[in-house]
């Protein structure tokens, strides 16, 4: 074989290897946390990457052992919280624990005070990645959420045929693209998006206190049944006797939810706000859960559904302190039409310290509240973005089932408060209407001055 013919032999053989390789293959992660389910397809990654890639997917903070180190080649799908860590880690150890409502995850050698180094998560993409919406045009018939499905190869996890609005599961984000495509351009469908996660309120400080002397709050020892129905869109309740007769029926839009036993849930300690607001004067309040356990993420779908549930109940205002989410066309299609209809929805900033956009809040229409420090300047945590309407005092004092008293700071405690206050001015004695009252609301709590 002369020198030619053994080149162009070896150069068929180079390129039958290299066609034999995977090419640009990209590792996934799918973390749903909802379902209890991850899947994983990672190829020999470094540790430090897979941690940041499950900081990114959770929102949960993550430290390593700086002496920590691993190559990780795993595939699996569906598998539960706790058997993935073990497979994505291998030989190493975690912890994961939970502290002002915010999880924390750990990662090490043999002990957990090693795990010293803070992983730096990238912009967290909201988006569910095998998940769609679809809302159906007016008319059309239910069977057909159920057609479009079966075309795309996709299951409908999640239905409201009172308004045609539906969640469509795919087998993987490639399909949920390709369905996404498709979806918009059927005649039968008004409006298509993806899913997103929207992560649990949380509080930027919660700690326990002693109590202060006398009553936490001045409240009428009968219940007002004619004034405003505020809505509190939020995790599970469990307050105290004392305030319980001011609840109307929770509403459970996610199944099984379980409030803290430890300390006040974030929907507890948001009602005891609500009413510390309203003075003498309280409103009803209509607990909507959209979060199955505290400290869980839920999705677009569910708060979206848990909107609409309180707005069926006759609540305006309608308070919701959700941590964020992306930026959900189907979810501010939902808000500006309740705008339109006078229904006022009230939100947190968040507990970013920036001026970025943080949703729902920065959806037009919504009354968006930051919170203010002791001083009356802005708290060190609170978001200050263009999209601010109000600013309230972000420190709260509540109580919880078995007695103990909890200050929580933080844009969501600013948020009940503002909704408290609204139910109060129409309620009191000014007797103002829900547009007058959110006018003297942005007008007396201003936020701070933009530079």
């Amino acid at each position: 074989m002369n020198k030619i013919a053994r080149w162009l032999t070896g150069l068929v053989c180079l390129a039958l290897i290299l066609a034999a390789a995977p090419v640009g293959a990209k590792d996934s992660l799918n973390w749903r946390a909802n379902q209890n389910q991850v899947d994983a397809d990672i190829q020999r990654s470094d540790l430090l990457t897979v941690l940041t890639n499950i900081a990114n997917a959770t929102g949960w903070k993550v430290y390593v052992d700086p002496g920590a180190s691993n190559s990780i080649s795993v595939k699996f799908k569906g598998l539960p919280e706790k058997e993935a860590l073990h497979r994505l880690l291998g030989a190493l150890n975690y912890r994961k624990d939970r502290t002002n409502g915010i999880y924390q995850l750990f990662v090490y050698r043999t002990a957990p005070g090693a795990a010293t180094q803070l992983i730096k998560a990238a912009k967290r993409d909201y988006r569910i990645a095998n998940e769609d919406l679809v809302k159906l045009k007016h008319g059309a018939d239910t069977n057909t959420i159920d057609q479009l499905a079966k075309k795309l190869g996709a299951k409908v996890v999640g239905r409201d045929d009172r308004i045609g609005l539906y969640r469509l599961q795919f087998d993987d984000g490639a399909g949920a693209a390709a369905g996404l495509q498709s979806l918009a351009a059927d005649p039968s469908v008004a409006a298509a998006d993806g899913n997103y996660v929207v992560d649990p309120p949380v509080p930027a400080l919660m700690t326990q206190v002693s109590p202060p002397a006398g009553q936490l709050f001045n409240l009428n020892p009968q219940p007002v049944v004619n004034g405003p129905i505020v809505g509190l869109v939020d995790t599970a309740i469990d307050a105290p006797d004392q305030f319980q007769k001011y609840m109307l029926t929770p509403i459970n839009v996610v199944g099984q939810a379980e409030a803290s036993a430890d300390e006040p849930s974030h929907g507890t300690s948001m009602l005891e706000t609500m009413l510390g607001a309203m003075s003498a004067n309280p409103s009803m309040i209509q607990p909507v859960i959209v979060y199955p356990g505290s400290g869980e993420s839920t999705t677009s779908y569910d708060l979206m559904e848990g909107i609409l549930a309180a707005i069926n109940a006759g609540a305006n205002p309608i308070n919701v302190s959700s941590g964020g989410t992306g930026n959900s066309q189907l979810l501010g299609s939902l808000i500006q039409e309740a705008t339109q209809k006078g229904i006022q929805v009230v939100a947190a900033a968040g507990n970013t310290p920036g001026t970025q956009d943080t949703y729902p809040a920065a959806y037009p229409g919504v009354l968006a509240v930051t919170a203010s420090a002791p001083n009356g300047q802005l708290a060190s945590y609170a978001d200050d973005g263009s999209f601010v309407t109000a600013m309230a005092p972000g420190t709260a004092l509540v109580v919880s089932a078995s007695g103990g008293t909890w200050m929580v700071q933080g844009t969501s405690p600013a948020t009940a408060d503002v909704s408290g206050t609204l139910a109060e001015l129409e309620n009191g004695p000014q007797h103002l209407t829900l547009q007058q009252a959110v006018n003297q609301v942005a007008k007396t709590l201003p936020p701070p001055p933009k530079q």
